[in-house]
């Protein structure tokens, strides 16, 4: 029994079949439990983004609400009138009343002009009364109201306004009325001396409708001061109270972070928060983790039993798979161990003990050695042969312009020409030099050049046109190497189908420049041009020269060459028009 699972865990169908089972079942689970982990971390970023927008929203239409209530605190105190009014002492009951009327009256235009802001506002005098709005009755409590002692509890900050955390209302019959109060010095201009307080109280549900529309799927919002005082509740109940035990008491001291996960009796919850800008409040937003992962954990359970659909299938599909690829592989090892075992080339004691795969991969690595082999040898051979037609190409040297150029220096001795043998002499054997030296394939700019230069003085020796020559190339790029006789050609067509056709003289010029990271040779010439078909035909020329031409080597030959040494991307290019000249460009690289 433990031969045949041997055997089976050998063969290609049980390796494939293993394969299939550990790619389907291993890779989805771990796949789906990533993706659930990293949607839970992307779904917790964008929640956390969305109600962080919506904590700046909140901070937002609080700051419009306390910029309110500082502007009705400014308004009092800029108001000059007042002073007189609170410091001013009483003989008789009478002028006490209509002055009191007087600033009770002026408090209540004040809260007609902010009619939206539910708020009550108290003047403590100087002289020891007490103003207020008109509240139909409702009567101010005098001992909690000046409970707070204002003048010690203001002095150390008289130019800002304070602010108290939320507490119950100063009206008697508003007492179960939860406000927040900011309060004020009222001093002199010049000297700065008090004169009174004024207080506003702004009922809490200011802040709470502010927010309340937001609360949803257990969700809390709440704002604390510094002293983690509770300013305002979603939960009701503790408005007014203080918030102790939290772990996020500890976080807002930090203020390291804008969001923070944590889990408070056993359940988990996102928790925000924000620094209020106009005072030292912070809003806090208590989500709970249930709420927000609850559309994901309904996904999870048809993510999981669809994944289990999937393994179930993914087996079926690896047996039929297994069977299908594994047959062929068999009856291939078969056969290659049959053929084995005719040739002796190796001893196999019985195909069910033989690695299906290992035989396989030996005889699979023998034939790529025996390819490798037979490719190197046949492209040894051709790199052999591509050398040798180059070098038997440049070693063609045309008998007729051999033999023109000899006649035209014996012409020279009848025409009493002397002076002008040696240096015919020398440019022919400094070119037949270069041509039939097989030592370099490659040679320099510069060396090219020569060559050019010498060929042009035997054509103007031999045919007595003139043939002016611009060189126009950068000297840094004179030291690199091209393979030799690629200049000529080109100069050599230039004259015999550009100049010679209708001139006795014409202009070549040579251009050489830095070109992406390699060099660009341009060789123009005024002679008559050509058309398309010029062109193409010369690109699909079989090799019949002129025969006073000095080599065999034609245009189609020079970019086969460059293609052949450089790669596909270097080659020529021909830009010409009748009548008005040719521009042949080569690309190559720089070759040290």
């Amino acid at each position: 029994m433990m031969g045949k699972l041997f055997a089976f865990n050998k063969s290609i169908f049980g390796r494939l079949l293993a394969t299939f089972i550990l790619l389907s079942i291993i890779p989805m689970s771990v796949v789906g439990l990533v993706s659930f982990k990293v949607s839970e971390k992307l779904l917790d970023a964008q929640v956390s983004k969305s109600n962080i927008d919506t904590l700046e929203q909140i901070d937002k239409n609080i700051s419009v609400l306390l910029d309110q209530v500082s502007a009705i605190v400014n308004i009092y105190n800029m108001n000059n009138e007042l002073e007189s009014m609170l410091t001013k002492s009483y003989s008789n009951i009478y002028d006490q009343l209509l002055d009191q009327a007087k600033v009770e009256n002026s408090m209540l235009r004040y809260s007609f002009a902010f009619d939206w802001l539910n708020f009550q506002s108290f003047l403590i005098g100087q002289n020891g009364l007490i103003y207020t709005q008109n509240y139909q009755n409702n009567i101010v409590d005098p001992d909690r109201l000046l409970s707070y002692q204002w003048d010690d509890y203001l002095s150390h900050m008289p130019d800002r306004i304070t602010w108290l955390s939320t507490h119950k209302s100063f009206l008697k019959n508003n007492e179960g009325t939860n406000v927040f109060t900011a309060s004020k010095l009222l001093q002199t201009a010049n000297t700065n001396k008090s004169y009174g307080v004024f207080v506003l109280s702004v009922k809490e549900d200011n802040l709470y409708n502010i927010y309340k529309n937001l609360l949803n799927n257990g969700k809390e919002i709440f704002i604390l001061d510094s002293n983690l005082n509770i300013i305002s509740h979603s939960n009701r109940e503790r408005v007014g109270g203080k918030m102790e035990g939290e772990p996020y008491v500890q976080w807002l001291s930090d203020n390291d972070e804008s969001y923070k996960i944590s889990t408070i009796n056993n359940e988990k919850y996102l928790t925000l928060y924000k620094k209020i800008s106009r005072v030292d409040w912070y809003i806090v937003e208590k989500i709970p983790m249930s709420a927000i992962y609850k559309d994901i954990d309904v996904l999870k359970s048809r993510v999981f039993l669809i994944a289990f659909i999937c393994i179930l299938l993914s087996l079926a599909a690896a047996l039929f798979i297994s069977r299908t690829i594994a047959m062929p592989l068999g009856k291939l090892s078969r056969r290659i161990q049959t053929y084995l075992l005719k040739g002796n080339t190796q001893s196999i004691k019985s195909p069910s003990s033989v690695n299906e795969i290992n035989l396989l991969t030996t005889e699979y690595d023998n034939m790529i050695n025996k390819l490798d082999r037979t490719i190197g040898d046949l492209v040894k051979n051709q790199e052999e042969k591509r050398v040798a037609e180059l070098q038997a190409l440049q070693m063609q040297i045309n008998p007729h312009f051999l033999y023109n150029t000899l006649n035209s220096i014996k012409c020279l001795v009848w025409v009493q020409k002397t002076h002008l043998i040696e240096p015919t002499i020398n440019a022919l054997v400094n070119l037949l030099e270069q041509t039939i030296n097989r030592s370099d394939e490659l040679i320099s700019i510069q060396d090219e050049i020569d060559n050019i230069d010498h060929y042009i003085y035997i054509q103007q020796i031999r045919t007595s046109h003139t043939i002016t020559m611009n060189y126009k190339i950068d000297e840094q790029l004179m030291p690199y190497k091209l393979p030799k006789l690629l200049l000529q050609p080109i100069i050599e067509n230039a004259i015999f189908h550009g100049i010679e056709p209708n001139k006795t003289t014409g202009t070549i010029s040579v251009y050489g420049s830095q070109y992406r990271g390699g060099i660009k040779i341009e060789i123009i010439d005024n002679g008559i041009g050509m058309s398309e078909e010029d062109i193409d035909r010369i690109f699909n020329e079989t090799g019949n020269q002129s025969s006073s031409r000095f080599s065999g080597i034609g245009i189609r030959n020079v970019d086969e060459r460059l293609k052949l040494n450089f790669g596909l991307q270097y080659g020529l290019t021909i830009n010409s028009q009748p009548g008005m000249g040719t521009s042949v460009t080569l690309t190559l690289p720089k070759v040290q």
